[in-house]
């Protein structure tokens, strides 16, 4: 405190800070660089563990026998999607009602700005159709999800099977303590956020949905399933959700620990997990890894219709199967006993998962970086802006004003004016409120005028507009100092 309060001494640091910004600067970025690359390096990672005490040991016996009917049904309801060039709804409900299940079906339309890529629709409609097994031994209080998204083509037709497979095994048992919703929704992403927008009553996309006629309790853990093949030779799980919203660590620890189990090979970013971290090759493989998650969260988009209960504090996943060329392969079988350890070990949940991090990064399924680890090299390159903004203001405090025989005039000092410091931050605001507003309302004016399409008119005009917003600053400070000049004279 008292280097601060001393005007010498205080005058002398902001001096030696602005003296050797640059290198001050520089060193603060290469370290945080180095910091946050060292981190995959596997000494400097923490094992995975469970947290949660419900689900601290995988001591469950997994019996599900019906991996070759689940394929039958599988290739029935490919059947049946290809005979109405969509979604079967009429089969999924006639055959979930004979599994047991309380089915209730669920429609829903969404307008888009512009057409999509594939048929140049502006509206959506689809068909949501979802199963609810109520829990014998609870008073249907909680509730957890699992869910196959119909997709187009043959893809995802094996998940449907295994679903309803599962929820016909599933029937059979008296242990379940909390409903068990079996959704197959229709457009991937649009169909999923019509039925969570339904289940929690609120609408946030201006999207138009029927109201769900049935509902289970408060769903506390979710599972979405991607399984396009009748084998497969490794689990993949996919946890980047809306955002970068990640799920509980527990949730990624639970699945790993029951491939580990059932001896079934799971990858993280598609990418196995390798045991010579010492190599370099190792090394690289974990950075890899580590920087694959990063990037899928800073794109803020979701990476699975997991994503999107992640926005109503449901820890979800998505699991895909993946049937590469590796000599190594899984029978459906063996996949349903997985999905049907994980959920026995959910349904033991007394609370939501909350114990264990919600913030980190995974070089492998093994090991995670959490925020207290990686958040130094964050702050590392953050004291960089706040060196150059010292720097600066240092600058314009004490801007030397110079006569016209180019010696510096010390008695003579000004301050810049407030507009040349508010108008880039005006400009900036701006510039962030067209690139929301503006592509999507003059679409219809560009193709109008332009030989563009819809999708193409909505890019250029937000080219244009960020292009304008990078100029501006730099035009607007150039003709406020002309301004300063003449007024001067």
């Amino acid at each position: 405190m008292g280097l601060l309060s001393d005007p010498n001494r205080r005058r002398a640091l902001i001096s030696l800070l602005t003296r050797l910004n640059a290198p001050i600067c520089v060193l603060c970025y290469f370290a945080g660089v180095c910091w946050f690359m060292g981190l995959a390096f596997e000494p400097f990672t923490l094992r995975t563990y469970m947290s949660e005490n419900a689900m601290g040991s995988t001591m469950v016996e997994e019996r599900f026998p019906s991996g070759e009917r689940a394929l039958a049904t599988g290739r029935e309801f490919a059947a049946h999607k290809k005979k109405v060039g969509g979604m079967p709804v009429d089969w999924l409900v006639k055959t979930m009602q004979a599994r047991g299940l309380e089915v209730f079906t669920q429609s829903f339309s969404r307008t888009l700005p512009f057409p999509d890529e594939n048929k140049e629709r502006y509206i959506v409609k689809g068909t949501n159709v979802y199963g609810i097994l109520r829990a014998p031994r609870a008073p249907r209080t909680e509730a957890l999800v699992l869910s196959a998204p119909c997709s187009p083509g043959d893809n995802n037709n094996q998940a449907v099977g295994l679903l309803l497979g599962l929820a016909h095994y599933f029937r059979s048992q008296i242990f379940w303590a909390k409903d068990i919703i079996f959704l197959v929704n229709e457009h991937d992403l649009i169909g999923m956020q019509a039925w969570l927008e339904s289940y929690h009553h609120t609408n946030t996309t201006g999207m138009d949905w029927s109201p769900l006629q049935g509902r289970g309790g408060s769903i506390q853990a979710a599972l979405s399933l991607e399984l396009s093949s009748d084998v497969i030779t490794s689990f993949d799980i996919v946890l980047e959700g809306l955002n970068g919203q990640l799920p509980n660590l527990d949730l990624a620890n639970l699945f790993y620990a029951f491939c580990q189990k059932i001896g079934v090979l799971c990858t993280i970013q598609g990418k196995l997990q390798r045991n010579d971290w010492d190599s370099v090759s190792g090394y690289s493989h974990a950075v890899q890894t580590m920087m694959l998650m990063v990037m899928k969260q800073a794109s803020g988009r979701p990476w699975g219709d997991h994503g999107l209960f992640l926005r109503y504090h449901i820890e979800a996943a998505t699991v895909k199967g993946i049937n590469s060329f590796r000599q190594y392969k899984t029978d459906v079988t063996t996949v349903g006993r997985l999905l049907e350890g994980i959920f026995r070990k959910l349904n033991n949940l007394l609370e939501r998962l909350h114990q264990s991090y919600f913030f980190y990064l995974m070089p492998s399924l093994s090991h995670f970086v959490s925020i207290g680890y990686y958040m130094p090299a964050f702050g590392l390159l953050a004291v960089i802006l706040l060196l150059r903004a010292l720097d600066l203001w240092v600058q314009f405090a004490n801007p030397p004003a110079v006569t016209a025989d180019g010696v510096a005039d010390i008695e003579r000092q000004s301050s810049p004016g407030v507009l040349s410091v508010l108008t880039p931050l005006v400009i900036s605001h701006l510039t962030g409120a067209a690139l929301y507003f503006l592509p999507t309302r003059f679409q219809e004016t560009a193709v109008e005028h332009f030989p563009v399409s819809e999708t193409e008119a909505v890019v250029l005009t937000a080219i244009a507009v960020y292009t304008a917003g990078l100029a501006l600053p730099h035009n607007t400070h150039r003709y406020l100092l002309t301004q300063l000049l003449i007024y001067d004279s």
